[in-house]
C-alpha cells in the first residue's frame, strides 16, 4: 500500500509588532534591544508612540544619542514631522539635551523650521536654555522665524521671562517690531505679560512710557512664566510609565502622582499680600544737605511704593513697578506715581 505524504505549507508566524503605547514607554525608558528586535522585524522607522512622537524624537527628548543613531541608521527621516508639527530638534532644544541638538545637526538635521512652524530656536527661547539658543544662533538659526500665530523666538523669550535671552536675541539682530497674528510686537508681548524690565529691552524708553500710561490699571496680574514639575511630581510619572511599559500595577502609583500634582496647584496660589501700615517716609542725598524730603505713605502702600522717593525720576518708578509686580503686590499707585512723572515731562518738553 503506497503511503501518501502531504506536505503542509505553514506560513510564518507574523512578528508582534508594539502598539502607539508600548511603543513610546520602551523608547522613554531607551529601551534599545527592543528597538532594535522591532524596527528588525518591520516596524517603521517613524512610527509614532502616543505621546511625544517617532522613536528618533522621543529619543532626541531624552538625549539619547545611541537610540538616536540607531533609528537614523534604519532610515528614520532626521527632519520627520509628528503628527503635532514637532520634529526632533525642537524636542532636544526644548528639554536642553545640547548635545543631542548638536549631534541632530551635524547630521543634517534642518536648522530653521518650515515657515509659520514652531522651531527649535522658538522651543530654547521659551523654555529658558540659553546655551542652546547660543548654538542655534552660531550656527545660523533664523532670528525671526515664525511659529502658526507668528509668534518670533524672541516672543516667546519675552512671555517667560527670559530677560537674558532676550538680551541675546536682540544684540543678535532679533526683529523687535515683528507683529504676531494678534498686531502685537515684542513690547506688546511685554506689556501683555508685565515684563517691564523686558520691556525696556525691546523698545525705546518713549515707547515704553507710552505702553505703561496706556496700559490700564485694571489689568490682570503677571503671567508666570511656565514651570516644570517639581521633582516629586516628575518622579513618580516617570515611576508611573516605567510600571506601565513592564506591565505591573499602576493603581497606587497614579492615585500618588495625581495627589502630588493637585499639590503642586495648590501651592502656587499661596502667597498672600499683606497691606502696609501708613508710615512717615525721610529720603535724603549724600552730599546734598537740605535736600531731604518727607512723604507720608497711606496706608495699604507696597514696600516698593514706600522704597520711592518723592523725587524719584520715571526709570526708579519703573523699576520699582516691575519688583512690586514681581512679588505679586498690588501696582496701583505705582502706575498713578508713573503716569504723573510721565505727564511732568511732557509738560517740561513742550515748554
Amino acid at each position: 500500500m503506497a503511503l501518501t505524504f502531504a506536505v503542509a505549507c505553514v506560513a510564518p508566524v507574523q512578528a508582534q509588532l508594539p502598539d502607539a503605547a508600548r511603543f513610546g514607554r520602551a523608547m522613554e525608558l531607551g529601551d534599545l534591544s527592543s528597538a532594535a528586535k522591532w524596527l528588525d522585524e518591520g516596524l517603521p522607522p517613524d512610527f509614532e508612540s502616543d505621546t511625544l512622537g517617532s522613536g528618533l524624537m522621543i529619543a532626541a527628548a531624552e538625549g539619547n544619542i545611541a537610540l538616536m543613531q540607531l533609528f537614523v541608521e534604519r532610515g528614520a527621516n532626521i527632519d520627520y514631522i509628528s503628527r503635532i508639527g514637532e520634529q526632533a530638534i525642537a524636542l532636544a532644544a526644548w528639554h536642553g539635551r545640547q548635545e543631542a541638538v548638536e549631534w541632530l545637526l551635524d547630521h543634517g538635521a534642518a536648522l530653521n523650521p518650515r515657515d509659520k512652524s514652531w522651531g527649535a530656536l522658538h522651543y530654547a527661547a521659551f523654555a529658558g536654555r540659553a546655551r542652546i539658543v547660543d548654538l542655534l544662533i552660531a550656527r545660523g538659526a533664523a532670528l525671526d522665524s515664525r511659529a502658526p500665530n507668528l509668534a518670533t523666538p524672541l516672543m516667546m523669550a519675552v512671555r517667560e521671562g527670559n530677560e537674558a535671552i532676550v538680551r541675546t536675541l536682540v544684540e543678535a539682530g532679533a526683529d523687535a517690531r515683528a507683529e504676531s497674528d494678534r498686531g502685537e510686537n515684542a513690547l506688546g508681548w511685554a506689556m501683555r505679560y508685565k515684563r517691564l524690565r523686558i520691556a525696556e529691552l525691546v523698545a525705546p524708553p518713549e515707547e515704553v512710557a507710552a505702553a505703561v500710561v496706556e496700559t490700564p490699571v485694571t489689568a490682570p496680574a503677571a503671567m508666570p512664566a511656565s514651570v516644570p514639575a517639581p521633582p516629586d511630581v516628575a518622579e513618580l510619572l516617570a515611576k508611573l510609565r516605567q510600571a506601565e511599559a513592564k506591565g505591573r500595577p499602576t493603581q497606587a502609583l497614579r492615585r500618588q502622582f495625581m495627589a502630588a500634582v493637585d499639590a503642586h496647584r495648590r501651592s502656587a496660589d499661596t502667597r498672600r499680600v499683606q497691606a502696609a501700615p501708613s508710615a512717615l517716609v525721610i529720603s535724603a542725598k549724600r552730599g546734598k544737605p537740605g535736600a531731604e524730603r518727607a512723604e507720608l505713605v497711606p496706608a495699604g502702600a507696597t514696600p516698593a511704593l514706600q522704597s520711592i522717593s518723592a523725587d524719584a525720576g520715571a526709570a526708579d518708578i519703573l523699576r520699582a513697578l516691575q519688583a512690586a509686580q514681581d512679588a505679586g503686590q498690588p501696582t496701583e499707585a505705582l502706575r498713578q506715581r508713573f503716569r504723573e512723572k510721565v505727564e511732568q515731562i511732557r509738560r517740561q518738553s513742550a515748554q
